[in-house]
């Protein structure tokens, strides 16, 4: 669930003008989600390490205070750890001061997927090929060496050739991966995603398909759409098993 996921939480970064603040989910238990693994104890060495410290996944997501009364005098950055009171109850924008953030992270915003009041994924923007390598190292220290690691060459806004990473790692049940964003390598991010957070987009998205595409839509279409469509698809070659834990 690469892009996605990943233009949602863009999307959430910026901020949709005009958006409504939805009204908090009433108290309830936090959804199922088992508490994600121990960090290792090379985790002092992390430079995620006082986000997460703050952000646990799999526990309730902590009670924040507006963002409006944690701004620096310029507007341009965050004092405290605070949230963002725009957005859908699903994802938040989160406050991350500058002395608890890491220095590849792009931005005083992380992206939080909540359900209910569980906090069930996290979204860190990067600056992409620009930090890769300290990103990296920084998640090597909490979760050990990634189960799948590749090069990838981007094109920059300049046209210049640019080598990215993309790597994943695994602690069931949370997973982990850091791309950079092939329009621009130079921007990149950081998915931290329990199973829940994966269910809670995948249902966003048939929201939005739904009203882009209504089911209202003549029935006769569909059907004589349906002999091509088969005809398509029986000259498509078989497709490739997905390995589990795989991009």
């Amino acid at each position: 669930m690469k892009f996605p996921i990943a233009g949602l939480a863009l999307a959430g970064l910026l901020g949709a003008a005009g958006a409504i603040a939805a009204p908090a989910a009433p108290a309830a238990k936090p959804a199922a989600s088992a508490p994600t693994p121990a960090p290792s104890a090379k985790a002092d060495n992390s430079a995620l390490a006082p986000l997460l410290g703050m952000l646990e996944i799999g526990n309730p997501l902590p009670a924040l205070p507006d963002c409006a009364d944690k701004r620096s005098p310029d507007g341009r950055d965050v004092t405290a750890f605070c949230v963002e009171l725009k957005g859908d109850g699903l994802v938040r924008q989160v406050g991350v001061p500058r002395d608890k953030r890491p220095g590849f992270m792009d931005g005083p915003h992380v992206v939080a997927f909540v359900d209910r009041n569980a906090l069930v994924g996290l979204v860190v923007p990067t600056a992409g090929a620009n930090s890769q390598q300290a990103a990296v190292d920084s998640i090597n220290a909490l979760y050990g060496k990634p189960f799948r690691q590749e090069q990838e060459e981007m094109r920059d806004k300049a046209g210049k050739t640019v080598k990215t990473i993309h790597a994943g790692w695994t602690k069931r049940p949370l997973t982990i991966e850091l791309y950079a964003m092939p329009e621009d390598p130079a921007t990149g991010t950081i998915e931290m995603l329990l199973p829940q957070a994966r269910q809670l987009m995948a249902e966003k998205d048939a929201e939005v398909d739904g009203k882009l595409n209504p089911a209202s839509a003549p029935a006769a279409k569909g059907k004589a759409e349906k002999p091509e469509k088969t005809e398509k698809a029986a000259a498509k070659p078989p497709a490739k098993p997905v390995n589990p834990g795989s991009w």
